[in-house]
């Protein structure tokens, strides 16, 4: 089993993907929709449809016990932006998009006092989002509509694994 990551707050996550004690690549997330560091489709826009775009999870730890979402705003004037919080994913899942996303799976408020899914919507020019997948070792304790800070007081050394794939997303 991997170390344990160390995490010191969601402004702290750096590394796209780390390996394991024998070299290997660790845990990936990706989408068909949009490459890592490109433009995503206006569709995935709050201002749009607002709909989650398709993300993939790649080869996520035998030793994880949940899995948990996150999407943020990293160009915000106000600093960090949460647009989405989602947690106790099952560990096998592999696919997730609007149409499927798993029923166990609980979802926190966002920075906009929000619960459920809110896509990107800059406010004007060039926005960079990032999605973060974390492997846990537990499953939260935390009930729907928890916020940011129950969510990273809650995996804080319990973080097996952590991936993060970014798209941008540009208002005119």
């Amino acid at each position: 089993m991997a170390d344990k990551l160390n995490y010191k707050g969601h402004d702290d996550f750096s590394a796209k993907a780390i390996t394991d004690k024998h070299g290997r690549l660790s845990l990936r997330l990706t989408s068909p929709e949009f490459a890592d560091g490109t433009e995503m489709p206006w569709s995935v826009s709050a201002a749009n449809e607002n709909r989650l775009p398709t993300l993939n999870i790649h080869d996520t730890p035998e030793a994880t016990v949940s899995l948990t979402l996150v999407l943020e705003d990293l160009s915000s004037p106000l600093g960090i932006v949460t647009h989405w919080l989602a947690w106790n994913l099952p560990p096998q899942i592999t696919h997730i998009d609007a149409l499927h996303f798993p029923k166990e799976a609980i979802v926190g408020i966002s920075t906009f006092g929000k619960i459920g899914y809110m896509g990107p919507i800059p406010p004007e020019g060039t926005h960079t989002y990032r999605f973060i997948v974390h492997a846990l070792d537990c499953e939260l304790s935390l009930p729907s509509g928890a916020p940011r800070s129950a969510f990273d007081a809650a995996v804080a050394g319990h973080i097996i694994d952590r991936a993060e794939l970014r798209g941008i997303l540009q208002r005119a």
